[in-house]
């Protein structure tokens, strides 16, 4: 009876193993298909930053780049053989291309014509309104041009300006919250101080703005003698000079004579007193 006992515990031991391996079993293959099942779901995700990296890698972000602010300007002499047909059609030209005139002053002389002119372009059209001036008739007997990089200057007067706007509103934010007269006074006087700060970064502005938006150009356009019509510069043509020239000599010295009468009076009234004095003289 008690060899019955013994096997039976024994054989109950030994199935409860079993029964609990089984379970371990069963739990360690539903862990590792959780774990297989987790992988699978994170390897779209995983694909894609890795994805997202190489694209980052292969195009990263360029920097914005500054457009360059270039002033042109120069000088120009233009010797023309009708100055007036040349004058037309300068202005034809610098309204076709929406420039204008600066200044414009004339002299007229015995030898020449000449027109002093200051001209603004419009940058963009500069090389286009040269062009049409260097393929005219005239002969183009000088010409500098001048290229000059402001871009530092420009972006610099533009960041400071930017800066100081913003403290100006901090400043104007602080006016109501001043606690005494003092602080407001204070807060007022920077506000004063940053307005004419403001006020001057914008003329500048504006001003280089101006320069690299329009270019200028100074333009000599002059007709000599020597282009005048063939035989004006002959033997007669040197004999009016003379005579004109002559003739101008003579009124010169006509103004000298009237500029001096004085003298003359005075000669006059020394010498009747001398011839005077002499009679005298010889009646004793």
């Amino acid at each position: 009876m008690k060899r019955i006992f013994i096997i039976s515990t024994l054989s109950l031991s030994l199935l409860a193993g079993c029964q609990q391996k089984q379970e371990d079993q069963g739990m360690r293959e539903a862990a590792s298909s959780e774990l297989a099942l987790e992988e699978i779901d994170a390897a779209p995700a995983m694909k894609q930053s890795d994805q997202a990296a190489e694209q980052a890698i292969a195009s990263p972000q360029v920097p914005v780049v500054s457009p360059k602010k270039i002033v042109r300007s120069g000088n120009l002499s233009i010797e023309s053989k009708d100055i007036h047909a040349s004058k037309k059609h300068l202005d034809a030209v610098l309204q076709k291309f929406q420039g204008y005139y600066e200044q414009e002053s004339t002299n007229n002389s015995q030898h020449a014509t000449q027109y002093s002119l200051i001209v603004r372009i419009p940058s963009k059209s500069f090389d286009s309104f040269m062009q049409s001036l260097e393929t005219g008739k005239d002969k183009i007997t000088e010409k500098n041009i001048q290229s000059t990089d402001v871009s530092i200057q420009y972006y610099d007067v533009e960041s400071r300006l930017k800066s100081k706007r913003t403290y100006l509103e901090k400043y104007q934010q602080m006016v109501s919250s001043a606690k005494s007269v003092k602080d407001l006074l204070e807060i007022q006087e920077q506000i004063r101080q940053l307005q004419e700060d403001i006020d001057a970064n914008e003329s500048q502005l504006r001003n280089l703005s101006g320069q690299v938006d329009f270019s200028t150009l100074h333009i000599n356009l002059f007709e000599e003698q020597a282009n005048l019509p063939m035989g004006s510069n002959s033997f007669w043509m040197r004999v009016k000079d003379s005579l004109t020239f002559g003739w101008q000599m003579l009124e010169g010295l006509a103004l000298v004579l009237i500029g001096i009468w004085p003298i003359f009076i005075l000669g006059a009234i020394l010498f009747v007193g001398i011839r005077k004095w002499q009679k005298r003289r010889k009646v004793k």
